[in-house]
């Protein structure tokens, strides 16, 4: 989708319009018990005054269930960006947003948004694939939402972004109908889900990965025939112990569930996507962040209306608009 930036903007104030998130009720605000944050030397080398940062908080159980968290001084409610690192759900940590990002995150705060970068459960860590690991992100927004008085936050503004691993688990919570369950005995599950913006960087198209067949054709990849060591880490990827049994129904369930594809809806947030990758026979180059998956994500989006902005180099897939991710991400909080 090729607009004039001006265009685009207000196009986007219009859309967020219909991405609605049900927050919490102005009477039940009193009963959330007040975090008290500890703020510590910022990890990075700061652009603007007055950010409070906190870092290592806890949000469950596990230990890599922290985040970091940066707080732009501000009168009223900040928006909020959460970066959700890469690693094929294998290894990787928040720091990752520091390393990468670091220039983003100084922009954003300069605009006033604030910043909150997660760590998450790896494969190894759940027998039930990666559905947990992304779950763990999901909950951490709701977490986040429903303690936005602590935070200063405005709840009705946060967006996702990632990279990799992170780009997928973005793409997951963004694409999804709302997962907040009224009747959860955890008030934090009652949370929206819902969020104004997504960002994908160097992402999968789906986690239904036998349907990357269909999105390398152009090569006719034959996903039954990949190589045994792949076949081991598909099978991981699911929680399962077998690959016969990737064709059961419980398994069919299990892939359409996390099929981003499958889950884009014309009510979805706004997406931008980047894959600057090679382009090539997929299997021999880089399947994961092949920039066919974002050549896919542009096609299915453009079918439901959902307005987005998609680089992918290596195909000729250049927005004429030349908006940043830290624009892009903005555009939809201010």
């Amino acid at each position: 989708m090729k607009m004039d930036f001006k265009i685009y903007i207000l196009l986007s104030a219009v859309i967020v319009m219909h991405v609605s998130c049900k927050s919490v009720k102005q009477d039940e605000i009193a009963d959330i018990p007040k975090l008290e944050l500890s703020f510590t030397e910022s990890p990075i080398p700061l652009t603007t005054e007055g950010v409070n940062v906190a870092t290592n908080l806890a949000y469950g159980d596990h230990a890599n269930q922290v985040y970091d968290i940066f707080l732009p001084e501000s009168k009223v409610p900040s928006p909020l960006v959460i970066y959700v690192h890469g690693g094929g759900f294998t290894h990787g940590e928040k720091e990752r947003a520091y390393r990468f990002y670091e220039d983003e995150i100084n922009q954003l705060l300069e605009q006033g948004v604030a910043f909150a970068t997660i760590g998450y459960r790896y494969l190894q860590d759940t027998d039930s694939g990666v559905i947990d690991c992304m779950k763990d992100s999901k909950y951490l927004l709701q977490y986040l939402r429903y303690h936005a008085a602590s935070f200063n936050i405005d709840p009705e503004l946060i967006a996702l972004f990632g990279q990799s691993a992170g780009a997928g688990t973005s793409l997951w919570i963004g694409l999804n109908d709302d997962m907040a369950v009224e009747a959860a005995a955890d008030p934090v599950l009652r949370e929206s889900t819902r969020i104004r913006a997504i960002g994908a960087i160097a992402t999968q198209a789906t986690y239904d990965i036998l349907r990357w067949e269909e999105i390398f054709s152009s090569y006719t990849i034959d996903m039954s025939r990949i190589p045994p060591v792949m076949m081991d880490q598909l099978v991981r990827f699911y929680g399962i112990t077998d690959s016969k049994l990737l064709e059961t129904q419980e398994l069919k369930d299990y892939r359409h569930t996390v099929d981003m594809l499958s889950l884009l809806s014309e009510d979805d947030p706004p997406l931008f996507i980047h894959n600057d990758g090679n382009d090539g026979m997929p299997l021999f180059t880089d399947p994961q962040h092949h920039p066919l998956h974002a050549k896919y994500l542009k096609q299915y989006a453009d079918q439901m209306g959902v307005l987005n902005v998609t680089y992918a180099p290596a195909l000729g897939i250049e927005d004429d608009s030349a908006v940043t991710i830290v624009d892009f991400l903005v555009a939809q909080l201010k």
